[in-house]
């Protein structure tokens, strides 16, 4: 027998009520309304395709930003909206980026971070190198899946505050979880091939180099670097609960197109126009009559002595 879908059946129990009573179940925009709110609620069932409302804003410093069609950066100032496979890239800077009003990461200075997808059900964060800090609300579970990547290691994200490093220099991978959550991480071989998982409890972290062979979760010591950032962010997603507001495709299209175009602009106004050719040539002439005119008044004036 066919399954019914969980809004169907939503829709079933929400109008089961009014019919027994004998009345209309609903009409026109009563009905209307009915439906979107059934189609808004989590009660029923998620869809795991759904891309997270991502965001990222510029905290401080240099910030910039890119999209896969693009090799240029755009200089970011305040809040753009970010798609699959945008990159972001500090110097200085500090940037946040946030999932919905669910969870928080802060790239912070000299990273470089690719949101390789923002699908809900399989949500990857690609770090070239630098480092990020999370706090996710919720603990993540099969139907809402996170890896963090470094070229070393995947790690899955279980929930729900921790931190993942890279350092170009020594090659080497850091990752901790704090006060709540599990993070699975594996080592990667020569062939990008997982060697093994370790989990990752609470208050643990683990470090390693690609020329490790034997690896151990210890308590926090060097990640430990992270706890105010992560503190800084429970804050912060108290806040950003109460004022987050859903934004429409075409609204962020918009804003995303601005901060690309402003980019160009001023990519062309930096860039020096090239002078006139026969400004140029008369540049080039001016040393030889200079020297010209200063050889003449050498000889007059070895002819005036006596």
């Amino acid at each position: 027998m066919k399954k019914k879908s969980p809004v169907i059946v939503a829709l079933i129990l929400v109008l089961a009520p009014a019919a027994l009573r004998g009345q209309s179940p609903a009409g026109g925009e009563d009905y209307k309304t009915m439906l979107e709110e059934a189609l808004k609620s989590g009660k029923y069932g998620q869809n795991q395709n759904e891309d997270w409302d991502a965001r990222v804003k510029k905290i401080s410093g240099d910030v910039r930003v890119k999209d896969a069609s693009s090799e240029e950066w755009a200089a970011l100032e305040g809040v753009m909206p970010l798609n699959s496979a945008d990159s972001i890239k500090t110097g200085d800077g500090v940037a946040e980026v946030y999932l919905d009003d669910k969870g928080s990461i802060t790239v912070g200075r000299n990273t470089e971070l690719e949101l390789s997808s923002l699908a809900k059900g399989e949500s990857v964060f690609s770090i070239k190198f630098g480092n990020i800090a999370a706090k996710i609300r919720h603990f993540l579970d099969e139907k809402l899946k996170m890896q963090v990547r470094t070229p070393s290691a995947v790690c899955a994200v279980r929930g729900t505050e921790f931190a993942v490093e890279y350092s170009q220099l020594g090659k080497d991978t850091g990752a901790a979880v704090f006060d709540e959550g599990r993070l699975a991480v594996s080592p990667l071989d020569d062939k990008d091939q997982p060697i093994s998982e370790y989990l990752l409890e609470k208050n643990t972290e683990l470090t390693f180099t690609p020329v490790q062979k034997r690896f151990r979760p210890v308590p926090l010591a060097r990640m430990s670097r992270y706890r105010s950032s992560i503190a800084a962010m429970r804050l912060r997603l108290v806040a950003i609960k109460k004022t987050w507001k859903p934004s429409t495709a075409a609204k962020r299209e918009a804003i995303r197109s601005k901060i690309f175009k402003r980019n160009v602009i001023r990519r062309e106004i930096d860039e020096p126009k090239p002078k006139p050719k026969s400004l140029k040539k008369k540049n080039k002439s001016m040393p030889r009559a200079g020297k010209t005119i200063k050889n003449r008044a050498r000889r007059k004036a070895g002819a005036a002595a006596p």
